[in-house]
């Protein structure tokens, strides 16, 4: 009926706000917010959009891969040729 879907509607509308009350307290899912590396595949909060290879194409790297595809220079140097920095996601 409708009311059972209005319910229903209201019900799922409580869970998501607790969900996000939870995460905004720190209480929430620890993987939330976290993004794979490109290159190793470990999720973590923070990633460098880059290019690093001679295909030219943008791939999202962690901290760890990043000194290895940058030389650990923001931009770049003569020995990382296809190196470019894209922000950070």
């Amino acid at each position: 009926s409708t009311m059972d879907v209005k319910a229903q509607r209201k019900a799922e509308k409580k869970r998501k706000k607790a969900e996000r009350r939870a995460q905004r307290e720190g209480r929430g899912d620890p993987m939330a917010g976290q993004k794979q590396c490109t290159l190793c595949n470990k999720s973590v909060n923070l990633l460098v959009r880059c290019t690093y290879d001679e295909s030219g194409a943008w791939g999202m790297v962690c901290g760890k891969c990043w000194n290895e595809v940058s030389g650990g220079v923001v931009d770049g140097d003569g020995a990382h040729p296809h190196y470019r920095y894209g922000g950070l996601w």
